[in-house]
């Protein structure tokens, strides 16, 4: 039989994961979730190309990631977050609907150019009905639900703070999350007083199912159910028939917040037939907001299920990420452990083993795939070059596992003459250990000293 996973169990998982990274709430402070970088060869070495494949959701891939892996570090920032959809002018917005999965294109939702975010309660109509472009760009910061000039409503929700949209703000998503405490100068002030003012039990509009009848006048409208307080109001098309019905007693009231009622969680709409002259009687029904009602809790209202997860290292990260070469994966993982089997909790940490020669290289070339092999049949990818005599280098499929030994002579591809290892350095997290979350496969991506990066993961279910 058809069946469903409902938002409700989505938030709660991506809940989960964002209590256990925060600590708090679950009463879970060992969790410590990382973001994880590597694989410099090209992707194809036996053909000599580098096409990106799309990563499988196999237990072989997730177990390529790691032999590839270079360097963690630890998630810097993590924030709820849903598609962008920034406010334009002259473009026909929906309202918010019980009705409808997910987040449609265009959204009930909008970011303005202030990073403000509303949603749309009412959408523009004209004197049939009909929906019409929104072009008066909603600038109120309270908990009015004022009628524009093009006849939408827009419920204010909150505003996007400068450092939530310098971590989490995309081209794609921005960032939603729920207020636990504000202080009045706080950003977060007006969304807080949003929550706080929040109704449960609110009719925020109403939905025209079937409209065969015609109407010599608007019929009047009554809200049948355990809440009180709604109200609404009939349009009718040039033909008679119900073109829409809108929250209010008329088209006059400016401010629909009385007009909502409050307690529902059933209701049904009788429509007056005196002005009917022909058909049957339309039938509406109402949109209910979701429970707490509409700013309760803006994750719910903008229906997110999808968590960013957000670090941005800065050059070689205290000695411990590559520069001077590439990686193309990026993985999420979750509880990851040092070699001796103890948790890893530091802020950032080298994956690839390093291999120390006895002789200084003046020097060398690493970064297009370079290999170092050993007298037997060990061999590894190099990925970092000190300058001196340490080299960083990892092992997977095309190199082998052979280990490399103390005293043992190697080459170093494209490099005249023989080298030997005087030590051999452990990589500083067990690269096997930890739950792997995500894995996102890319082009080559350069590392520098100079730079700072901004790596984002988005987890959405």
């Amino acid at each position: 039989m058809p069946a469903i996973i409902t938002d409700r169990i989505k938030r709660q998982f991506t809940q989960q994961v964002f209590d256990e990274n925060e600590g708090i709430n679950l009463g879970d402070s060992d969790n410590y979730f990382y973001i994880g970088v590597g694989h410099s060869q090209i992707w194809q070495p036996a053909l000599g190309t580098d096409v990106t494949p799309d990563p499988s959701n196999t237990e072989r891939d997730r177990r390529l990631f790691r032999y590839n892996m270079q360097s963690v570090k630890a998630v810097e920032a993590f924030s709820f977050v849903v598609p962008l959809t920034d406010w334009t002018t002259n473009t026909v917005y929906p309202s918010f609907n019980d009705n409808q999965v997910g987040q449609p294109t265009p959204g009930y939702y909008v970011k303005t150019a202030d990073n403000h975010v509303y949603v749309c309660i009412r959408q523009g109509k004209n004197s049939f009905g009909s929906p019409v472009v929104s072009n008066f760009l909603p600038d109120h910061t309270d908990t009015t639900l004022p009628v524009e000039n093009d006849g939408y409503i827009w419920k204010y929700m909150y505003t996007i703070t400068t450092a939530d949209a310098n971590r989490f703000l995309t081209s794609n998503f921005m960032p939603v999350k729920f207020v636990i405490d504000a202080a009045p100068t706080d950003p977060e002030a007006p969304q807080k007083a949003v929550q706080d003012a929040s109704i449960d039990g609110q009719i925020i509009g109403y939905r025209v199912k079937s409209n065969s009848g015609v109407y010599s006048a608007a019929p009047s409208l009554t809200v049948v159910g355990d809440g009180t307080g709604a109200n609404a109001h009939a349009i009718l098309d040039n033909t008679g028939k119900l073109a829409a019905v809108q929250v209010g007693t008329s088209s006059a009231v400016t401010n629909i917040v009385s007009d909502l009622g409050s307690g529902y969680n059933q209701a049904s709409i009788t429509v007056d037939q005196t002005n009917l002259t022909s058909g049957a009687s339309a039938e509406v029904f109402p949109i209910f907001a979701v429970e707490g009602g509409i700013g309760a809790d803006a994750r719910s209202d903008l229906r997110s299920t999808s968590i960013m997860f957000n670090i941005k290292p800065e050059g070689d990260v205290s000695g411990d990420w590559i520069v001077d070469n590439e990686y193309r994966q990026i993985g999420l993982l979750k509880n990851i452990k040092q070699p001796g089997g103890a948790l890893f909790t530091e802020t950032q940490g080298r994956a690839v083993k390093q291999i120390v020669l006895s002789e200084t290289i003046s020097e060398l070339s690493w970064a297009n795939d370079v290999t170092i092999n050993g007298a037997g049949s060990a061999s590894g990818y190099i990925d970092y070059f000190d300058g001196i005599s340490t080299i960083w280098y990892h092992q997977n499929e095309e190199t082998g596992f052979s280990n490399f030994t103390i005293g043992e002579t190697v080459t170093i591809t494209g490099k005249a003459g023989t080298f030997t290892i005087s030590d051999i350095v452990a990589g500083e997290i067990d690269i096997y250990s930890g739950e792997l979350l995500f894995l996102n496969n890319r082009q080559k991506l350069p590392r520098d000293a100079a730079q700072t990066e901004d790596i984002k993961v988005v987890i959405k279910l």
